[in-house]
């Protein structure tokens, strides 16, 4: 209508009549290149967009009022389940001594096969009740009076008594091995236990151990709690006591004084995994030949506290760490000294640096932006290139219908 007719002069794409126009080889060549070529670019855009970057930031951690959540997976391969004991310690001088709260202990055979059902998990605190307390320190108080066995007890009992040494109620001690490492935790002496039905005839003989004999070996699986300060938790052989504060290692049940620690760590980490996360210690195996008799394997590991924000705002506070490992070997059992414990050490300490990674995806406007600018520049140098071809291909042809092309 003549009123819009004004706008024809604002046309910035001018458009030519179906009789003008003039298709050609190299045009369509051209077309099909830059096509496809759109179509690569578009692609590679839309998977630049749709993967999720992530940004890492260092800075001063001043976060120290946390829990440290170790998870663990580690096989001794020649140390049994019930001559194997987790002890942990930290700065502030806490110290749990063979720790079950949250462990599972599997029994393997020679060959490294699980023997006998999956394993229970043990949870302490959840047997002792108030009940359970009051109860235990009545029995204490009991047996602290009197610790001298007063009745021997039935073979035919299915729980053989403690004579008061329980460490819980509940407790049984069906076996010489049970009765002495409950009379070694309470601190009392043995002279009172060789006439029980249980020690009866093995006053001075070595305690013997068909596990040890057999082998076998035992798969320990689950997570410690500790404070975020620096300490260690360890891997032991025999059994441990706390008698008036002072930790005692049992190592009665090697009598001939000799430890192989060969191990594997399957898994050991400080928090929850994110994505990406490499533990360095992951499917290490360490075996140790007949040259290692008394052995302190030694992991020195440097926690690096991280914060991972996912895409969508969840929050992961973990760890990661670097780590190096030494081989100690010791002297003779009975030259041992405080400090030199044989069995598998793990050593942590904090970096004073925090890392905070972030994920992030390039915005929605960027993308389209990005697909206009390839739409354009890519019609845009084709419509250059095919003119170019064409401006080429008509001087060519005018030449040789001069007959002045040669």
């Amino acid at each position: 209508p003549p009123p819009f007719k004004m706008l024809t002069e604002f046309d910035f794409f001018p458009k030519l009549h179906e009789d003008i126009k003039v298709k050609t080889l190299s045009g369509g060549a051209v077309s099909i290149v830059s096509s496809l070529c759109i179509l690569m670019l578009f692609f590679s855009e839309l998977s630049r967009f749709l993967t999720v970057e992530k940004t890492d930031h260092v800075y001063v951690d001043t976060y120290r009022d946390e829990e440290l959540h170790i998870n663990f997976d580690i096989t001794m391969h020649r140390l049994p389940c019930n001559l194997v004991s987790i002890d942990a310690k930290d700065g502030f001088g806490e110290h749990q001594t063979n720790v079950l709260h949250h462990v599972h202990k599997h029994a393997l055979d020679e060959k490294g096969e699980p023997i006998g059902e999956d394993p229970v998990k043990i949870e302490l605190k959840q047997t002792l009740g108030t009940s359970d307390l009051k109860a235990l320190g009545d029995m204490k108080k009991k047996a602290d009076s009197n610790p001298t066995p007063t009745s021997p007890p039935s073979p035919s009992d299915k729980c053989l008594s403690c004579f008061g040494a329980e460490k819980y109620p509940g407790m049984c001690c069906n076996t010489c091995e049970d009765l002495r490492s409950a009379y070694t935790g309470r601190g009392w002496a043995m002279d009172s236990i060789w006439e029980t039905d249980q020690c009866k005839g093995q006053k001075g003989k070595p305690m013997r151990y068909k596990e040890l004999e057999d082998h076998q070996g035992c798969r320990l699986t689950g997570y410690l709690n500790v404070s975020k300060v620096a300490g260690n938790f360890h891997i032991s052989p025999g059994k441990t006591h706390e008698v008036n504060a002072i930790h005692i290692y049992d190592l009665g049940a090697f009598s001939d004084g000799k430890f192989n620690i060969s191990h594997t760590i399957h898994t050991l980490s400080f928090g929850q995994q994110y994505p990406g996360l490499r533990n360095p210690l992951d499917k290490k195996t360490k075996l140790f030949g007949p040259e290692v008799t008394i052995g302190m394997h030694q992991y020195y590991i440097k926690v690096v506290p991280t914060r991972y924000n996912y895409l969508n705002g969840k929050i992961v506070e973990t760890n990661q760490f670097s780590v190096t490992d030494h081989l100690r070997i010791l002297p003779n059992i009975q030259t041992l000294k405080p400090g030199n414990l044989p069995g598998v050490f793990v050593h942590y300490d904090f970096s004073p640096m925090r890392v905070e990674i972030t994920e992030s995806r390039e915005p929605l406007s960027h993308f389209l932006t990005q697909l206009c600018a390839i739409l354009g520049g890519v019609f845009t140098v084709a419509g250059i290139i095919d003119q170019m071809v064409y401006q080429s291909m008509k001087q060519i042809q005018k030449k040789v219908q001069l007959g002045k092309f040669s």
